[in-house]
Order: structure tokens, then sequence, then C-alpha cells
């Protein structure tokens, strides 16, 4: 989670925001695997296509919230820190994003997971 908050932060630096793909679509594949990262977290015993769609689901609604313009939303994406988690609009490019960054947090997690469990027996 935190490798890919930092990762989400540096690719909105101006070194980082020039580089084609990763400049754009970075920080949307980092919010992905950062709340894919919280729900293993919250759900330890679950299965890796499971914590990928709910990020993918968190992902794709944060997305969607973006639609809806009322004055105290609007305020506090206009914020840092909600601009951040909520983003400041919608994109259809974004979703795509987004799910890319569901595959591979179940690319990286779907190894881990099994290593830990055969241990585990």
């Amino acid at each position: 989670m935190v490798l890919a908050a930092g990762f989400g932060l540096a690719s909105r630096t101006p070194v980082m925001s020039s580089w084609p793909v990763i400049g754009t679509y970075g920080g949307d594949v980092a919010w992905t695997l950062a709340a894919c990262g919280g729900f293993r977290f919250l759900f330890p015993r679950r299965e890796s296509v499971m914590i990928a769609g709910l990020g993918l689901l968190a992902s794709f609604g944060v997305e969607l919230s973006q639609l809806i313009q009322v004055r105290w939303l609007e305020d506090l994406r206009g914020t840092t820190l909600g601009a951040l988690l909520l983003g400041r609009g919608f994109l259809w490019s974004d979703l795509v994003a987004y799910a890319a960054g569901a595959i591979l947090a179940m690319a990286i997690d779907l190894p881990v997971v099994r290593r830990i469990r055969h241990r585990a027996c």
C-alpha cells in the first residue's frame, strides 16, 4: 500500500508526469494497487480475485462519483487530500487504468498468497 501510494505521488511530480504512460495513468494504477492493498489488509484470507475485484469496485466508485457535482463534494475535491483520494474529473480512460491496476495487484498478490498458504501446510 505504502509503495503504491509513493509511486502514485511520484507519478505526479514534474519529472515523471512528462513520461507518456506513467505520467498520465500511473497514479490511477497506483490508486487501485493501494486500494487492493487495503482490502488485503482488511481481508487477509480472501482470494486474490476477490481482493482485486474489491479494489476495482472502489476505484470505479470513486471515478464515477466524479460525475456528481454537489458543492461540498467539489470543495472537498479542491483540497490536496480530497483530490488525491477522490480525483477531480471523470475520464473513461481512467477506468482502463484502474482495471490494469487490479490485474497488476492480482498478479502480485496471487504468488505471495500461494507461497504463504504453502508454508502453512
